[in-house]
């Protein structure tokens, strides 16, 4: 006979593995896994659009709306950063409901806002930002309501991206010049060329 834990799956997740997560924690308080470090790199491509790598290897194609002289052709960056409260509203969610062992049927979360674009192109003064995020979660699990709305209401201060947007973060923006290969290359093209030579040849 084996003494190897049944490891208990549901909803796709381990049932135990937020516990262990924690365990880690608790162990390095202050390394990768307790303080994670998260990077994207945003290479602009024409107009509006841009391409973002992430970690993973997968590519986020950024654009703005034919409204506002973009292709159309990818994810604003408004949608992005109401995208990234979903999901981590759904992992969230998710990960606390799988850890008491409830079973999640199906789980939708719309999120949505205006921005203020009036501010945004310089047309009135005042804060170009989101006015107000609104945020509906459609919840099938197999869980009393009242113990489901508790479990959330207690999981909700726990999301990262949630938390970030609701308080003040510090915005670390610097500006470093520099020249591509290309340019680079023509400039030097330019500064080889013989001026006695091309007089020579004109």
């Amino acid at each position: 006979m084996s003494d190897t834990p049944i490891q208990l799956s549901i909803n796709g997740l381990p049932r135990n593995g937020g516990r262990a997560v924690q365990e880690r924690i608790r162990a390095d308080g202050d390394g990768d896994i307790a303080r994670p470090r998260y990077a994207t790199s945003v290479h602009w491509v024409s107009g509006y659009r841009t391409r973002t790598q992430v970690k993973s290897g997968a590519v986020l194609q950024g654009d703005e709306p034919s409204t506002y002289g973009g292709a159309d052709l990818g994810a604003t960056p408004q949608e992005l950063l109401l995208a990234a409260i979903g999901n981590c509203l759904a992992a969230t969610y998710v990960g606390g409901l799988t850890a008491a062992g409830i079973e999640v049927r199906s789980l939708k979360i719309d999120v949505s806002g205006r921005v203020d674009f009036r501010a945004a192109f310089g047309v009135v003064p005042g804060a170009p930002g989101f006015e107000r995020i609104q945020v509906q979660v459609a919840l099938d699990a197999n869980a009393p309501q009242a113990q489901l709305d508790a479990l959330l209401a207690r999981l909700l201060p726990t999301a990262p991206i949630p938390d970030t947007i609701s308080r003040p973060v510090p915005l670390d923006v610097r500006i470093e010049h520099v020249e591509s290969a290309e340019h680079v290359e023509d400039v030097e093209d330019v500064e080889h060329v013989d001026p006695v030579a091309q007089s020579r040849n004109a």
